[in-house]
């Protein structure tokens, strides 16, 4: 009887273990880790250039011109300021 009961009670305490460590899980992460780098704000591919009002811009090549920013899927006019 006390071996049933005991079996019992580590199955439910198991299956609560289970169920908040999911809960705890919000897209790419697990237990409050990040599993994939942060993509928002950072590349290793792209020329990252940063806005005048600090704004990042993703470009494969820098010229000035109309290019192609992968960061905001649009074309954007680029010219080189100097400060």
């Amino acid at each position: 009887m006390i071996k049933k009961v005991l079996t019992h009670l580590i199955i439910c305490l198991l299956g609560i273990f289970i169920i908040t460590s999911l809960a705890r899980c919000k897209g790419s992460y697990v237990g409050g880790y990040q599993l994939d780098p942060d993509t928002t704000s950072y590349s290793t591919i792209f020329n990252e250039i940063y806005d005048q009002d600090s704004t990042v811009h993703w470009y494969v090549r820098f010229y000035e011109g109309e290019l192609w920013c992968y960061f905001h899927n649009q074309y954007e006019e680029v010219r080189s300021v100097r400060r």
